[in-house]
C-alpha cells in the first residue's frame, strides 16, 4: 500500500490543481448528478479517500453527507487538515465497520491496483453489502499494462486493468457494470511515450526504485490548462473512450 509521506504531500498539494484530478473529480460529480439529479442529501462514502481532494470537491458542490476512510495515517492526517470526516481503516478488512450504515454512492478511485483479484472481489462484495438497493459504485482504475511506468512503482501498483478483467472479477457477484469509459485517448500517445521511456530507463537501471516518484507533480499553468482542455474536448466528442491509461466505471447491484 502507498505509505510514502512525500507522495501524500504531493497528492494533497496537487488534488485541487492538477488537470488529471480535476477531470476525475468532474467525472465523479457528473455520474452522481446523472443518478440523483439535484438531491444533495444522498449519503456518500469515499473508500480509499487519499488526502480528501474528491471529498472536498463534492462538499463544495453541496454534498455534505459524506465520509471517507483510508489505510494511511498520513492520508487521514491530510484529510483532517481539510476538516473532513475520515477514519483510518484497512480496505482489505473493513467488513462490519459500516454495518449500521448504507450508502447511496461509494467511490473507490485508484486503490485496487494494489491487490490481487481475490482481494478485489472481497473488497467489492463488502461495498455491495453497504450499498443501498438503488445506489451506485463509482470507480476509476489504471488501465492497460503498456502504460506501466514509474508511477506504478511509486504507488505500489501490482496490476493494470482492462474492462474484461473487471467483468471476470464481478462475474459471480451481484454487481453490474452499467457504464465504462477509458480515458484519455487524446493524450495516450504522449503518456505512452513517457511510460515507454521510463520502462527503458528501469530496464537499463538508469532509475533506482528507491528514488522513484509518482507522476502527480503540477506542470506549468499553460501545460496544465492545455492538458485539461484537451481531455474536456475529448469528452465532448466521445461518451465512451475506447483507449487510455485509466478506466472509469459505474456499477450497480
Amino acid at each position: 500500500m502507498l505509505i510514502n509521506y512525500d507522495e501524500y504531500r504531493m497528492m494533497y498539494e496537487a488534488e485541487e490543481k492538477l488537470w488529471w484530478y480535476k477531470i476525475l473529480h468532474e467525472k465523479v460529480l457528473k455520474e452522481i448528478q446523472n443518478k440523483f439529479i439535484e438531491n444533495k442529501e444522498i449519503k456518500i462514502l469515499d473508500a480509499g479517500c487519499g488526502t480528501g481532494g474528491l471529498m472536498n470537491f463534492l462538499i463544495k458542490h453541496g454534498y455534505n453527507n459524506i465520509q471517507g476512510f483510508d489505510y494511511s495515517e498520513d492520508a487521514v492526517s491530510f484529510c483532517k487538515k481539510r476538516n473532513l470526516i475520515v477514519r483510518q481503516t484497512d480496505i482489505t478488512n473493513f467488513e462490519g465497520v459500516f454495518e449500521q450504515e448504507n450508502f447511496d454512492v461509494i467511490v473507490n478511485n485508484d486503490v485496487v491496483y494494489q491487490f490481487d483479484n481475490a482481494t478485489i472481489i472481497n473488497i467489492f462484495i463488502t461495498f455491495q453489502s453497504i450499498l443501498k438497493a438503488d445506489g451506485i459504485i463509482i470507480t476509476n482504475n489504471n488501465a492497460f499494462n503498456i502504460f506501466f511506468g514509474t508511477h506504478d512503482f511509486a504507488v505500489g501498483g501490482k496490476q493494470r486493468f482492462r474492462l474484461s478483467d473487471f467483468e471476470r472479477i464481478f462475474l459471480n457477484s451481484n454487481l453490474e457494470i452499467v457504464y465504462h469509459s477509458y480515458w484519455s485517448l487524446i493524450l495516450s500517445p504522449l503518456i505512452l511515450l513517457v511510460r515507454l521511456i521510463q520502462q527503458l530507463q528501469l530496464k537499463l537501471n538508469f532509475i533506482h526504485l528507491k528514488n522513484i516518484k509518482s507522476d502527480i507533480s503540477i506542470p506549468s499553468n499553460f501545460a496544465n490548462n492545455f492538458l485539461y482542455t484537451a481531455v474536456k474536448f475529448e469528452e465532448s466528442l466521445l461518451r465512451k473512450g475506447i483507449f487510455g491509461s485509466s478506466l472509469f466505471m459505474v456499477l450497480k447491484k
